[in-house]
């Protein structure tokens, strides 16, 4: 499902807020495993780049791979963009 989210998202279909609620629940659920990544302080209020929906619309149609995929997020993490609690 969270495939189908990535598409939707990447379409400007849901929200951010939407699409990184899914990916939470992902990883703490440990669905989705992120590599250890160090969370900055930084703020969400430069929103997400669309470079990253173009990886999560590459990511769904299975033109990409997990771990670039990954790496995007891991990216969201690091510069306090995407918070994991």
């Amino acid at each position: 499902w969270i495939k189908n989210n990535a598409e939707w998202w990447a379409d400007d279909q849901i929200d951010d807020e939407s699409f990184v609620s899914g990916i939470q629940y992902l990883i703490n659920q440990g669905i989705m495993k992120i590599p250890p990544t160090a969370q900055s302080g930084g703020s969400t209020s430069d929103g997400i780049p669309d470079w990253i929906k173009g990886n999560a619309g590459w990511w769904a149609a299975g033109q990409i791979d997990d771990n670039t995929f990954v790496s995007g997020i891991q990216w969201l993490i690091t510069n306090g963009i995407m918070k994991i609690s």
